[in-house]
């Protein structure tokens, strides 16, 4: 009797254990939930960027939690795209993928941040209205690192942004007038050289309006960077030094191209007239040139004629060594020796026009306009 009681002691625990097993089991199961559910939306459905809302909020994403019907924490992240490439083999391949912090449930985004997103990272255009997709992508992580068997939840939106270009601030090399030239005391266009690359090479374009030099402009340069370094004259024309006296930069009064490198401690600069050469004025060195406004620190030419479908080349003192063009995304570049590249400046509409080239800011921020 009492070896009757143990054996059914013994199947009363075993069948304990499988109901426990078994209840334990249905409520661990896995299901993904649809898109739908996720709710996924944005704020508003077109952005506008512009410098006056850098530091305003532009934008959120906001979503519901995913239930995946089970006690398992899912993770987040946003993915940003063309339209173009949300399809095909590649789908979202070149996404910029924002993982977004455990729990969250939404992202803002300021004016500069986003136009970083869209300008700079997506290389959408600026000045124009495109078409952005953004995914939101819903999974469960193992914290293994193994990669989980379970399948994503996806929810896509599109809305629309219109970038713009943002002024880059490099460091720099700000003119110091000497003698009688006053220049402004504060980092001002027209009136420094750039680091593009953030090296010890500056560039830019001045005019020296001979105010009070020996056979040129007497100046020094600042580095913005830290202002006890001053450069100035280093012996010879094409020399500096720290905290020394003048340059004088010949001839003057001229608009000069000016190289400084702070590491080699030299400085070079040459004289500069440049001019509209392309389809409408048959390719001419000559015919067409750009005036100096010293109102406005750019280079202007009045009543140009251009034909919508033709494209035209900023070229300087009768040839292509120093020239201008624009890259891909259609921002000017430098196209001239020794590296030669760039695409021809495209004409979009038929009529006269004021064309503008813009080398006030330095090098990494040089623009032009046709008005």
């Amino acid at each position: 009797m009492k070896k009757t009681y143990n054996q059914l002691f013994l199947l009363l625990l075993v069948c304990g254990i499988l109901s426990g097993c078994k209840k334990e089991e249905s409520t661990n199961v896995i299901t993904a939930p649809s898109a739908t559910t996720l709710a996924f939306k944005s704020s508003v459905p077109a952005v506008v960027l512009t410098a006056a809302n850098d530091a305003s909020n532009v934008v959120t994403f906001s979503f519901n939690a995913a239930n995946f019907g089970a006690t398992v924490v899912p993770t987040y992240s946003l993915e940003f795209d063309l339209p173009a490439d949300t399809s095909g083999a590649n789908a979202w391949a070149n996404a910029v993928v924002v993982k977004l912090p455990q729990g969250t449930l939404t992202r803002t985004y300021t004016g500069a941040d986003f136009n970083s997103l869209t300008s700079v990272q997506l290389m959408l255009p600026t000045g124009t209205a495109s078409t952005l997709a953004v995914r939101l992508k819903a999974e469960v992580t193992q914290n293994t690192g193994v990669a989980s068997t379970i399948k994503p939840v996806y929810s896509t939106i599109t809305l629309t942004v219109n970038p713009y270009k943002a002024t880059i601030e490099y460091p720099a090399l700000m003119v110091k007038g000497g003698n009688s030239w006053k220049t402004p005391t504060t980092r001002t266009n027209g009136f420094l050289l750039t680091s593009a690359k953030f090296n010890s090479k500056y560039e830019g374009y001045l005019n020296l309006p001979n105010a009070d030099g020996f056979g040129g402009d007497a100046f020094q340069l600042v580095s913005s960077l830290d202002a006890n370094r001053v450069y100035g004259w280093g012996g010879t024309a094409t020399t500096m030094s720290l905290n020394s006296g003048n340059l004088y930069l010949t001839p003057s009064p001229a608009y000069l191209k000016v190289n400084a490198d702070v590491d080699a401690l030299t400085i070079n600069y040459t004289p500069v007239k440049f001019f509209i050469s392309g389809d409408d004025n048959n390719w001419s060195l000559s015919s067409t040139p750009l005036n100096f406004n010293a109102a406005t620190g750019k280079l202007e030419a009045a009543n140009v004629a251009l034909t919508a479908g033709k494209s035209f080349v900023f070229t300087c003192n009768g040839g292509y060594d120093i020239s201008y063009k624009v890259d891909a995304a259609g921002n000017l570049m430098f196209a001239g020796a020794p590296s030669w590249g760039g695409i021809n400046i495209p004409v979009t509409k038929t009529g006269v026009f004021t064309v503008t080239l813009d080398l006030s800011a330095g090098d990494g921020n040089y623009t032009y306009a046709i008005k």
